[in-house]
């Protein structure tokens, strides 16, 4: 592996639920009949950490990350033994059934929205807490008041959980499909296409146009915090297809001006987080790499 993707998998195992990089990865590897000490190690430390991970009984947003997990897990693999396809493809659609599953499944067992959000917001507030605690003797005060101000927002960030998870799920996905095609000696299916390639239907524009309805237009606060998790995906996809955009004409550019551009979006990325979502949503009309080179692919279309 590059240290690109080294970095990137390090970054998704810290900041996301490593279920859905590591159950599809120990799935891939078992189906494709494992034959090297290199594979029969990752799937060992795979199905290890999944049972370790499934043990655990937990409360109920976690019970239901789980069956999120086990859906997620199944369905690609399944859809991957299918026929070959575009993998965000794959991901997507699984993602969006799996989630359809869980809905129905807490709909059977009883299980509310609201039951389930009071759990994410009080554990995010226990973890911000803690944070607080442990930094507050070596950390500037400023950033001991961050965590305790972000602990006192975790019910609007619990909010949000739905988007942040589906966005999790098809990241996770992805770099899992990534990985396998490395560690595989027979990998099934072809590898991921280059991410400057990034291109999905055009049609999930309506994620965006609905959810911002939703939460212009709903008096019910059910029905806005679904428009606001609709917006975070889509405005999501469309910022990393802007960045897509980006990154196939950065090729043209020097070095330093890359490393420039770089680093002033870094300290602007509240500002180059929206250009990108609108740069993405321009490119369904004006398809910006195309015009650049007819040969660029992408990954669906």
């Amino acid at each position: 592996m590059g240290i690109g993707q080294v970095a990137l998998v390090a970054g998704y195992l810290l900041m996301a639920p490593p279920v859905f990089l590591v159950g599809p990865l120990a799935g891939l590897i078992a189906l494709s009949r494992p034959s090297s000490w290199r594979e029969w190690g990752w799937l060992a430390i795979g199905v290890l950490w999944l049972v370790l991970w499934l043990r655990d009984a937990g409360d109920v947003p976690e019970q239901t990350l789980r069956a999120l997990g086990v859906l997620v897990t199944g369905g690609f693999l399944a859809l991957s033994l299918a026929g070959p396809s575009a993998v965000f493809r794959r991901a997507l659609i699984t993602t969006t059934f799996a989630f359809g599953a869980v809905v129905l499944w807490c709909l059977a067992l009883g299980i509310g929205w609201h039951e389930i959000q009071l759990g994410i917001a009080r554990s995010l507030s226990r973890s911000f807490e803690a944070m607080a605690l442990e930094t507050g003797t070596s950390a500037p005060a400023d950033v001991v008041d961050l965590f305790r101000q972000l602990g006192d927002a975790a019910p609007q960030v619990a909010q949000l959980m739905p988007g942040v998870v589906f966005l999790q799920a098809l990241a996770g996905l992805v770099l899992g499909w990534s990985l396998y095609q490395r560690v595989s000696r027979h990998p099934t299916g072809p590898a991921a296409a280059p991410f400057r390639g990034f291109r999905f239907s055009d049609h999930l524009v309506w994620l965006v146009i609905v959810g911002l309805a939703l939460v212009l237009l709903s008096v019910s606060t059910d029905l806005r915090t679904l428009g606001s998790n609709m917006l975070l995906v889509g405005g999501a996809l469309y910022a990393a297809r802007g960045l897509a955009v980006i990154v196939a004409s950065a090729g043209r550019l020097p070095p330093l001006t890359r490393v420039a551009i770089a680093l002033v979006a870094v300290f602007m990325l509240p500002f180059v987080l929206g250009g990108l979502t609108l740069l993405g949503l321009a490119d369904i009309w004006l398809d910006f790499r195309r015009r650049l080179s007819p040969a660029t692919g992408g990954f669906d279309r």
